[in-house]
């Protein structure tokens, strides 16, 4: 996890970038319903009126107002308008009253002055007049308690005596409903193309960034696995460790591009929309509709998790048992095996077909129920905020707006319940990459590190080596001692299952051994930088892979440019050249995938090739010329002899025609040396060596 965050972090700024950008587009998305709200309630109920302070009055009525005030109220009355003579003017191009007597015109607006005139206004407009009686201020107090629990029909009564009084100043109602409607859409129109904008930005922002944290995530895997030998390899399988470079891989993109667009954007409209609610009369729907979302989130949550390990640990079965049989379609189909392969194949599909399609069916019962949580809670609001519009206790736009706002809320926690879905599947594809990033790799350098003389001479010598495979329980190399000089052809010959690549495969440290040591030029190989190691060896190994690129590239494998000569005077000693130059191409033709384009035979020298191009201290052959036939493999052994004059070089073969004339000839049997010498040492003190020639090449 600690190597995932840190290749996330390259990208803080970017994050950074994309969460004040879903900042602004939250606040957009939040602010459209208020003007929505606006249009309704104020734009088309009340005419564009925005608030209860009429702006102008005649002065009959100003003087009505007057008489319903306490002289406090009224002193703050007269000191909020002035006064425009029906001779001025002013008043002729503005104003054009049918009795033409003078206006009062506000100067500003106060939020306090409109408690002074809301219940004046609403005397006025139910025409309830002062008498001998009553004054104006027990007229208020009156009016005061009968709409009490009433807000809104006291809004609704004073916005009509409004309209009426602008109606008789001569303002035209129609052009001012027109012109709040024209100001509060354009304003969200504007915040619509500004929410437009910033998601296409952040989008693309938000992909770029996945997809190069997949890309910087995905080379640093492949690095890690590239420093693993052989133990680390065999932990994870190769099947499991493409997965886990692929679909893993992929799993935890989309998981990033969600957290990016979903997880930061959903929290914020969430937390706004139910800030916008709160003070609502219907807060307890809001509560409702979460509610039942977390709910279903929770079941889901519980029953899909763990799906989702399982479903991963089968797509490493089906490619492993995949990847065996296009490997093996040949021997598959020798054997006329196609039918049990498929079967093979088959019970592994259905297992995964089973997992996905459960998976499947449980996130599929989860949209249909939250589109019936989100009707049902539609249908409530509807229904209730309809009795309270007639109860005169809310208006039309907040109904609306409160309906958006509740979509808002649950369209966010649906967000969040997908990437709770998403991410335990995700989680479990960065617990697999984590798994493999935090791997301890065994064989590595060690902090103080030799290096080896800059001089063509070398001795390789085992002290009482011991194996064991990590895995095994018992010793399969026991108490190995030889010795092997520069100028020297070394043979390891043996049965099968004697020791003979394990043993050979100790040199360029694949494993490291258990017990004794390996010293070259007297410094223990573990000691030695891993890289200066492997440069000094030319490693043939008996499966080794060819590429699909020309024959000069893969010859070429091993520099760091092609060179074209070098290669053609390489590809005389391993026999080689003459089949290249048969192809149309010649160097430059291309190999399929591990060269099944050519024979056997013809791969294994280009392998050889591969390896003495790099003019190696050390040579290895393991058991890499069995294909030969055995005039070439005559050849070759000729071509290495005068080539390895400088050279250490390790023979493995099953032939004994391809190891008697090496200088020295190690005879394995169950992981121990049971024969030492030259071919005419051995015939006489070793049975094992003496059986297997009899057997290979007949007489005594």
């Amino acid at each position: 996890m600690k190597e995932i965050l840190k290749t996330l972090l390259k990208y803080k700024f970017q994050i950074l970038f994309v969460v004040i950008l879903l900042i602004i587009q939250a606040y957009c998305d939040l602010s459209l319903p208020e003007y929505t709200s606006k249009i309704i309630n104020i734009g088309i109920e009340k005419s564009g009126i925005e608030n209860l302070n009429i702006e102008v009055i005649r002065e009959s009525e100003y003087s009505k107002i007057k008489s319903y005030l306490t002289k406090e109220d009224a002193k703050k009355l007269e000191e909020s308008y002035s006064y425009i003579e029906k001779n001025s003017e002013k008043y002729i191009k503005d104003y054009s009253i049918l009795n033409y007597e003078g206006i009062y015109k506000l100067k500003e607006n106060k939020t306090d002055l409109e408690e002074i005139l809301k219940y004046p206004l609403l005397a006025l407009n139910d025409n309830i007049q002062v008498t001998e009686n009553q004054t104006g201020i027990e007229v208020i107090e009156t009016l005061k308690n009968k709409y009490k629990t009433s807000p809104l029909v006291v809004e609704e009564k004073v916005i009509n005596y409004i309209k009426k009084e602008y109606k008789a100043v001569g303002i035209d109602l129609n052009k001012l409903e027109m012109n709040y409607i024209y100001k509060t859409g354009g304003k969200m129109l504007s915040l619509a193309l500004l929410a437009m904008v910033i998601t296409i930005l952040s989008v693309y922002i938000s992909a770029k960034i996945s997809a190069y944290f997949s890309r910087d995530l995905r080379k640093k895997l492949i690095e890690k696995i590239m420093s693993f030998e052989s133990e680390e390899i065999s932990d994870f399988k190769i099947s499991s460790l493409i997965t886990r470079s692929t679909n893993d891989i992929v799993q935890i993109q989309m998981l990033l591009t969600t957290l990016l667009r979903i997880v930061i954007f959903a929290p914020i409209i969430a937390m706004g929309a139910i800030t916008k609610v709160s003070g609502s009369q219907m807060g307890y729907t809001i509560a409702l509709s979460v509610l039942a979302i977390l709910s279903l989130m929770l079941i889901l949550f519980i029953v899909v998790v763990p799906k989702f390990k399982i479903f991963q640990e089968l797509l490493d079965k089906l490619n492993q048992v995949s990847r065996e049989i296009l490997n093996g379609i040949f021997v598959i189909r020798a054997f006329t095996s196609e039918k049990k392969s498929e079967e093979k194949f088959e019970i592994e599909n259905e297992k995964i077909t089973k997992n996905g399609l459960f998976v499947s069916t449980a996130l599929a019962i989860m949209a249909p129920t939250l589109t019936i949580i989100m009707n049902s809670i539609s249908i409530l609001i509807l229904w209730v905020g309809g009795e309270k519009i007639n109860a005169g206790t809310m208006e039309v736009g907040s109904l609306v707006a409160l309906i958006t706002y509740t979509m808002q809320i649950i369209t966010a926690f649906l967000m969040v319940s997908m990437v709770a879905v998403m991410l335990p599947r995700s989680l479990v594809s960065i617990k697999r990459v984590s798994e493999v990033l935090n791997k301890d790799v065994k064989i590595k350098n060690k902090e103080k590190r030799y290096l080896l003389k800059n001089n063509k001479t070398h001795t390789i010598k085992f002290n009482n080596v011991n194996f064991k495979y990590p895995s095994g329980d018992a010793d399969v190399l026991k108490n190995i001692n030889f010795e092997a000089k520069t100028g020297e052809t070394v043979a390891i010959i043996g049965g099968t299952g004697s020791g003979k690549t394990t043993l050979i495969n100790l040199i360029p440290r694949f494993y490291d051994v258990t017990n004794g040591e390996i010293l070259i030029d007297n410094i223990n190989i573990k000691n030695i930088n891993l890289k200066e190691l492997r440069n000094i060896i030319g490693y043939v190994p008996q499966k080794g892979e060819l590429f699909n690129s020309s024959i000069l590239s893969n010859i070429c494998f091993g520099l760091k440019n092609n060179d074209l000569e070098k290669a053609k005077e390489i590809a005389k000693i391993s026999e080689s050249l003459e089949f290249i130059e048969e192809k149309e191409d010649k160097f430059n033709y291309t190999l399929t995938e591990n060269g099944t384009n050519i024979s056997g035979g013809q791969r294994g020298r280009l392998k050889l090739a591969r390896a003495l191009i790099k003019d190696p201290q050390i040579l290895i052959l393991d058991d890499s010329m069995n294909a030969l036939d055995y005039k070439t493999d005559a050849n070759i052994r000729h071509n290495l002899k005068k080539y390895g004059k400088d050279k250490i070089i390790f023979i493995v073969a099953q032939r004994i025609s391809s190891v008697m004339h090496a200088d020295k000839i190690i005879v394995l049997n169950n992981g121990e040396i049971v024969g030492l010498g030259t071919n005419e040492e051995l015939l006489k003190t070793c049975k094992i060596y003496k059986e297997i020639k009899i057997s290979q090449l007949g007489g005594e």
